[in-house]
């Protein structure tokens, strides 16, 4: 998808780099911090569809009170507005130790990227606020693309983005049964 997806809200820049990579290569409503997300859906996109991605913070926002699960994995979760076309993409652990988690998995060594397996140190790197338009991380989710829970992310926003609306918690729950496993 060319086009810009403002409708897709992710709280941190590497979730941003993920999302326009994968998804959204016009760009996404990048915003800071998982409160800051709830926030824009709660008042940008009352009415409106919006899908939001955050960590599983220790400390979640009360907004996330107001959704269910739908369906999970071992570290993505996503749950569903009781009322409203809302959807989050909860990751667990933060992005960061996903991302190293599913290169682990995919037996992709960090070092080819220049990026750092040791999750302190590669924090450190995602947290930069030019992370969201580094080639290095661009390069790694691309490689990653096909794999387990990165191609798990990709389909649940490519589904979502097609589907709006009209997303369905079977179709949903499919396509965590196919690939989140």
């Amino acid at each position: 998808m060319n086009q810009r997806a403002d409708f897709i809200i992710p709280e941190c820049y590497i979730d941003t780099n993920l999302v326009e990579t994968l998804v959204c290569r016009g760009g996404c409503n990048h915003q800071k911090g998982c409160n800051q997300v709830a926030k824009v859906m709660r008042e940008k996109f009352a009415n409106r569809f919006a899908v939001g991605i955050i960590d599983a913070d220790k400390r979640k926002p009360s907004y996330l009170d107001e959704f269910s699960e739908v369906a999970a994995s071992t570290h993505i979760k996503l749950l569903r507005h009781h009322n409203l076309p809302h959807f989050i993409i909860l990751l667990h652990p933060a992005a960061d130790g996903f991302i190293l988690s599913c290169a682990d998995a995919a037996h992709i060594r960090m070092s080819d990227y220049d990026l750092s397996p040791v999750l302190k140190v590669f924090t450190g790197q995602t947290k930069n606020v030019m992370s969201n338009k580094d080639i290095r991380f661009k390069q790694l989710f691309r490689a990653l693309d096909d794999f387990g829970e990165i191609r798990l992310i990709k389909s649940l926003l490519s589904y979502l983005v097609s589907a709006t609306y009209r997303a369905s918690d079977d179709d949903i729950s499919a396509i965590f049964q196919g690939i989140g496993q």
